[in-house]
């Protein structure tokens, strides 16, 4: 019988973790997480790989839009935009690169493009910095603990 250490970690476990960690502004440990996943990003032995995580926190991302949005309506797409706290819109073009790459990355898994996101996450996967493989990752953790907390209009009733 496999011991406890040996059994297979999900993805979601350890993103949640992570989560969990920018919430608490546990930037130490966070930073050694981080870290560990980007300088070996494919560690086996039961534990998710670098990809699969980022995939994870790219897909809870998502979830949360459509759970606060709705589903989008029948012939149209999400368009993702973000805002200043005054209303005025950011181009995306003056975002820090990772910052653009998460948003991208968010729109293609909402209009439900699996040959795009996948070759996305790959390509980050692929990454020769190890240093902004942590930081794709950070910032898409830190986009979906900003999300969770936000505040947002009450979902649309859906018919049952």
């Amino acid at each position: 019988m496999a011991s406890e250490s040996e059994q297979p970690v999900d993805a979601a476990v350890i993103g949640g973790r992570l989560v969990a960690l920018v919430a608490d502004r546990d930037t130490a440990t966070l930073s050694h997480a981080l870290s560990a996943m980007a300088f070996n990003p494919h560690p086996g032995s039961g534990y998710p790989d670098y990809e699969q995580v980022l995939e994870w926190a790219i897909q809870a991302i998502t979830d949360v839009v459509v759970a606060r949005l709705g589903p989008a309506p029948p012939g149209q797409e999400f368009a993702l935009a973000i805002h200043r706290r005054n209303g005025d819109e950011i181009d995306p073009a003056h975002l820090p690169q990772s910052r653009d790459w998460v948003l991208r990355t968010a729109g293609m898994f909402l209009a439900d493009d699996p040959e795009a996101r996948r070759e996305r996450l790959e390509a980050a996967g692929r990454h020769p910095d190890p240093v902004q493989r942590a930081t794709l990752l950070a910032d898409a953790l830190i986009w979906l603990d900003f999300l969770l907390d936000a505040d947002a209009p009450d979902p649309p009733d859906l018919a049952a």
